[in-house]
């Protein structure tokens, strides 16, 4: 009966060495994979910071503009029409790139980040 118990015991201990090992290859596998794409993240998170940035001096640009806006007084406006038969030239902006979908975002961000590394 003694050796049934210990032959349990020690089946029970193969099993839950092997499985600890299992566990530990997948999490070395895993801490590589993270190392990989560690630089990745730390650029992401840099573009995140650098589109707040953006973001926040735009508002200040807008409350700026509206300010200046309201202490002007208004000239009077000539006559606007309401039905243009041509679009207007497009006003772009220098560094600023229009992207229309979601393939354009996605190929502009992978065209950035390799010639980054290059």
């Amino acid at each position: 009966m003694a050796m049934i118990i210990d032959s349990v015991i020690i089946l029970l201990l193969i099993g839950s060495v092997s499985y600890s090992y299992m566990v530990s290859r997948k999490l070395r596998l895993l801490m590589g994979v993270l190392k990989d794409l560690e630089p990745l993240v730390e650029e992401f998170s840099s573009a995140v910071d650098k589109s707040q940035d953006s973001v926040s001096q735009m508002r200040d640009n807008i409350e700026i503009a509206e300010q200046a806006q309201q202490a002007e007084p208004e000239p009077e406006a000539a006559p606007q029409t309401a039905f243009a038969s041509r679009r207007g030239a497009s006003a772009e902006t220098p560094g600023m790139r229009v992207v229309r979908d979601k393939k354009e975002l996605v190929r502009a961000f992978f065209d950035t980040q390799s010639t980054a590394k290059v």
